[in-house]
């Protein structure tokens, strides 16, 4: 997404246009702008990778918040790939990586007043709360430790993916609902060094065209309150709402605020640059965060000893209530204090993991699905192969330095030889050089093959290693899906490693070509010169490799060409079966139609004739028992006459 910039009182107002003045409905606003075609990546370098690396550096907030009109390019600008949050990720796993860090992220959905964990998407109340000593902070909230820039981007992409899920489930618009992804960022220079404590908190807020809708009205309404309330030499309550309680932590004039607004192309509405002018007489002043929390629980666990001290110290029943609630706080405090350690953290983030799983896989999102299939001795091989290919990465821009540098100096040696009174000891020291970086480039050129060994062995353990185990394949199983996606992964990864291995074959035959001639040229500077003899046997097998680097180029045409054949092939078997499958489905469920409407037929059948037989055998006994009673009193009639006659 595009952008405009513009700097008020140390503020950062950033709105999409085209030229330095924007025209919306007859009124116009004036912003540095960014034109249309500028990408998220250069608008991050120029807005706010500076301001992002100082405030990771100093231990200071920040905020970086998304306004604008629904459909705009906000999400967009945090989304894509790359796009802010992937890029400040970056950023911040390039600043701590080779220190003591700790690196964990929450992902907050704001709707209807109702605050939904985008982490474990869970049917639980979240409640916000102020600790005097800890801060603000959400009670239930899911923290997840993350290792690297790519795992960070993974978990936002899987809860994005999950919040568009939980529109349907949950019945939570994405247009009415605002989401807050915060990344707290603590590392230490040294071991022995101070805390540097950090958190990044990107929000993407709802269109302020909705303040009508009774979702968001209320948090709209006092979110545009904010600037109105900040412009002031106090500090606002943040109240009214959760999503400015949300807000504190970054918009209490104590943190760096990077506020990003987003117009459409055909907006006639105002609402947006009306409200980033608010923010432009907005002035902060980022301070460092003080809070460490080893030091806090020393500090909160000699406040308790000392609070018990002074209870057992009073007689049994005399007891304040002051010194018991000072105790009772205090505990509190100490609690939450030893919840902010990093190995609490990570023995949290590794038990919310699991459930996590889960439940993203029981959501249907594919891509953890499939990873629950890997185990943990594949992890770990992946993450030694990419060690070992950053290495070999490495070692090779060094070889190819050192290449350069023994031509440079072969063509500077070459210089000197011709120059007619060149004096010996500055030969001597130049073949001198030659001879130590051709040195050096063999021992470089050696520990590069054992790297590529290194990797392709680890590459090998990992194929093995994938291999599906019997639980998880029985799951995958009856998914054709699944299945199907799986193996495209294996054939996606083998078509790179192919590619590499192509890619690093070219390199290494270009390099030995490159030695080759520098070691002509080398024996050319010292006098000598090839025979007939030699330098017919180096236009031979340059004439060899020539012809078999020309077939090499038609088999790998050819290969290219049957392989692309096989996926259309593949595709077209795959559409094929689907088909198969979804008519099969449609017949199964034609027949059990029929069997269900055959079964119904019978059972209403074999119901009338029940009703039937019931209705009759009633008839019967209603007929059997007044024949019963005509015959009864058939009976006396007959008693008492035969009484007459007898007497």
């Amino acid at each position: 997404s595009s952008g405009i910039n513009a700097e008020y009182g140390g503020l950062k107002v950033v709105t999409v246009g085209g030229d330095d003045k924007v025209t919306v409905g007859g009124q116009t606003y004036l912003f540095k702008s960014f034109s249309p075609n500028v990408t998220t990546s250069q608008i991050y370098k120029s807005l706010l990778e500076k301001s992002l690396t100082q405030a990771l550096t100093k231990g200071q907030n920040i905020g970086v918040v998304c306004v604008g009109e629904s459909k705009s390019g906000k999400s967009s600008s945090l989304e894509n790939s790359p796009g802010l949050i992937s890029l400040a990720a970056k950023t911040i796993f390039s600043l701590v990586a080779d220190k003591p860090h700790f690196v964990g992220v929450t992902f907050l959905n704001v709707h209807c007043e109702k605050l939904v964990d985008l982490v474990i998407p869970e049917d639980r109340e979240l409640k916000i709360k102020m600790h005097p000593t800890v801060g603000l902070f959400v009670e239930g909230l899911t923290e997840l430790s993350v290792k690297s820039d790519g795992e960070l981007v993974r978990i936002f992409e899987q809860s994005t993916k999950l919040r568009k899920i939980l529109e349907l489930e949950m019945s939570i618009p994405v247009s009415e609902s605002h989401t807050i992804f915060s990344v707290s960022c603590e590392h230490r220079v040294s071991p022995d060094a101070p805390l540097t404590t950090s958190t990044v908190q990107f929000f993407n807020i709802a269109d302020l065209n909705l303040r009508k809708s009774e979702a968001v009205s209320n948090s709209l309404k006092c979110f545009e309150a904010l600037p109105t309330e900040l412009q002031g030499s106090s500090i606002p309550g943040f109240g009214g709402s959760k999503l400015t309680q949300l807000c504190k932590k970054v918009m209490d004039k104590t943190a760096d605020l990077l506020i990003i607004g987003h117009l459409s192309p055909i907006s006639t509405s105002t609402e947006t640059l009306d409200h980033l002018k608010k923010w432009s007489s907005v002035s902060v002043t980022a301070k460092p965060n003080t809070l460490d929390p080893e030091e806090l629980v020393w500090v909160l666990r000699d406040r308790v000893a000392a609070a018990r001290k002074v209870i057992l110290n009073q007689k049994l029943g005399e007891v304040p209530k002051e010194h018991i609630a000072e105790l009772d706080n205090g505990l509190s405090a100490l609690k939450a204090a030893k919840q902010l350690h990093w190995e609490e953290r990570e023995r949290a983030s590794e038990a919310a993991s699991a459930v996590r799983r889960q439940t993203l896989a029981d959501r249907g999102i594919l891509e953890w699905v499939l990873e629950r299939v890997g185990d943990s001795k594949g992890q770990l091989l992946t993450i030694e192969r990419d060690l070992r290919v950053a290495e070999y990465k490495e070692q090779r821009s060094a070889v190819e330095w050192l290449k350069g540098e023994l031509q440079a100096s072969i063509a500077n040696h070459t210089t000197l030889v011709e120059q007619p009174n060149q004096s010996e000891q500055v030969l001597q020291e130049s073949l001198a050089k030659i001879h130590k970086l051709r040195d050096r480039l063999k021992i470089g050129n050696e520990k590069l093959k054992e790297l590529k060994t290194s990797v392709r062995d680890i590459q090998d353990k990992l194929k093995a290693a994938k291999t599906v185990g019997e639980v998880e394949q029985q799951e995958i199983a009856s998914s054709f899906t699944l299945t199907f996606i799986l193996h495209q992964e294996e054939v996606g990864q083998l078509k790179k490693d192919n590619a590499t291995f192509l890619e690093e074959e070219r390199e290494r035959l270009l390099s030995e070509a490159e030695q080759e001639i520098a070691e002509i040229r080398l024996s050319a500077t010292q006098g000598s010169s090839l025979t007939v003899e030699q330098v017919f046997e180096v236009q031979e097998r340059h004439a060899q490799q020539a012809s078999q680097l020309s077939s090499t180029a038609l088999h790998v045409q050819c290969l290219q060409a049957e392989n692309e054949k096989l996926s259309q092939v593949i595709a077209a078997l795959t559409s094929a079966h689907k088909t198969e499958t979804e008519t099969q489905k449609f017949r199964n469920l034609l027949v059990f139609r029929q069997y269900k409407d055959y079964h119904e037929d019978m059972r209403r059948e074999m119901a009338m004739r029940y009703e039937q037989l019931v209705a009759s055998c009633v008839q019967d006994a209603i007929f059997l028992s007044s024949k019963n009673a005509e015959l009864t009193a058939e009976n006396t009639e007959l008693k008492k006459k035969l009484r007459h006659f007898t007497m």
